[in-house]
């Protein structure tokens, strides 16, 4: 006979009403979609909207499979790496650093030599990285973390280069876009969810390694759907230092560029030293309680759903524009950060990360749908990795603060970087105003 699952109620009872709360705003999401009989540009249809949902189910799928098997990862690799006795923090860090210094050279070979063709390096090395992770042995776990850092890069630019540029290849209104964005935070959330309570049971039943021989089916599966895909490309058939000068170029004479790039940084930055301190912030605050790692990541990915949700065209985006929904999401992301920062109660450090997570939810689409405005096609993936230098920066300043100074700090200090971000997506606000965003058709700036 099947067992249940021996949670703590409260981790149990937080995701059951979070689960049946992003539901109902979900189905609210859908009515209003459905009922909506204006003609606005931010909704689907027309001749062109069946092919639109095809395309965008073609990438969702391998997006919600690909995200699916990073957060199996996600959920156990820092218990992992606590049973084999192995120093954490120098683990992460080294993925941090691989990232911050691939970057660069990942983005331009992106879009130079194909983005289909990087999708499937990262699902190959993905595969190769997992496998690392059955070895309890400190030279091998530091390859797949050397590794993470080149993946990490591909996929957070990689496969969304491939999407906004195949999007208009096939000629798809810009506006558009936002509605891939947003299916994809609510999707990204939903994989997490169904991630946390699997990885949860995988572990319980085989080990703090099950979640990640689950992840190496999933990304197998993934690299048979991208074979299907059609290629395209960025920065066209001149070699590497040239397709690096045309995009410091866009960055030094375009302001919306570099503002942008700044401002996903600081939040992407604060939301990577987040996910390192959260787990043990939350033992602390449990006192020797038993934390059910993959049920509570499963309620914070409810909350990045609910994100997803609240930023579609019928909801948030339907009261103000993206870039002011920028603006909130780092304010109240802010307020949400600092409560660790005076209290380690159980029930006001969860009630925050939760919060977070919401907000993170909403930026996720809102950053995607302010670069498909400002970065054009064939320097996507070199613009966008450009700033995984600086992001990848401040999470090894946040790691490293960790080991010398107390969580409290680490999330003051945190704190401090969200609010810069929104001081700089005020300014970010006055530059859209002032120049132009990007013509739907060709993807080229216009005045």
């Amino acid at each position: 006979m099947l067992e249940l699952p021996d949670w703590p109620p409260w981790a149990l009872y937080t995701f059951l009403a979070l689960a049946g709360f992003t539901s109902i705003v979900a189905l609210i999401q859908m009515v209003r979609d459905r009922n909506d009989t204006e003609a606005t540009d931010s909704h689907p249809q027309g001749e062109k909207a069946p092919e639109f949902r095809g395309f965008q189910r073609q990438y969702l799928t391998v997006y919600a499979i690909i995200m699916m098997a990073d957060w199996f990862q996600g959920t156990n690799m820092y218990t992992l790496y606590s049973s084999y006795g192995v120093n954490i923090s120098a683990l992460f860090l080294s993925g941090f650093l691989s990232g911050a210094c691939w970057a660069g050279p990942v983005g331009i070979w992106i879009d130079k030599y194909g983005r289909k063709k990087s999708c499937i390096v990262y699902l190959v090395l993905e595969i190769i990285i997992n496998i690392c992770e059955h070895y309890n042995n400190f030279a091998v776990l530091w390859v797949s973390r050397f590794l993470g850092g080149i993946t990490t890069c591909i996929l957070f630019t990689g496969f969304e280069s491939w999407m906004v540029s195949e999007h208009r290849r096939r000629g798809f209104p810009e506006a558009w876009v936002a509605d891939t964005f947003s299916k994809g935070s609510f999707i990204n959330g939903l994989s997490a969810i169904i991630a946390g309570i699997l990885a949860q049971v995988c572990a319980d039943r085989f080990g703090e390694i099950g979640p990640f021989q689950a992840a190496i089916a999933l990304t197998a599966l993934a690299l048979i759907f991208v074979a299907f895909w059609p290629e395209n490309y960025g920065g066209g058939d001149n070699d590497d230092s040239d397709t690096k000068a045309a995009a410091w170029n866009l960055l030094k004479t375009d302001r919306k560029a570099l503002l942008l790039g700044s401002v996903n940084a600081l939040f992407e930055g604060s939301m990577y030293s987040f996910v390192f301190m959260w787990v043990p912030t939350m033992l602390g605050a449990l006192q020797g309680g038993r934390l059910p790692t993959g049920l509570v990541f499963a309620s914070m990915m409810t909350c990045i759903s609910l994100g997803g949700v609240l930023f579609s065209p019928s909801m948030l985006l339907s009261v103000a524009p993206a870039e002011y929904l920028g603006v909130a999401c780092f304010l109240v992301g802010a307020c949400a950060l600092l409560v660790p920062v005076f209290c380690t109660a159980v029930f006001p450090v969860l009630s925050a990360f939760l919060v977070f997570e919401v907000c993170v939810g909403i930026f996720q689409p809102c950053g995607g749908v302010l670069r498909s405005k400002v970065i054009p096609d064939k320097l996507q993936g070199s613009v966008m990795n450009m700033f995984r230098i600086p992001l990848n920066s401040l999470v090894v300043v946040g790691t490293l603060l960790t080991d010398y100074y107390p969580a409290r700090f680490v999330f003051g200090v945190i704190t401090i970087w969200m609010l810069i971000g929104a001081g700089l997506q005020m300014i970010v606000i006055r530059a859209l105003a002032k120049g132009g965003a990007l013509d739907e058709a060709t993807g080229k700036k216009v005045q």
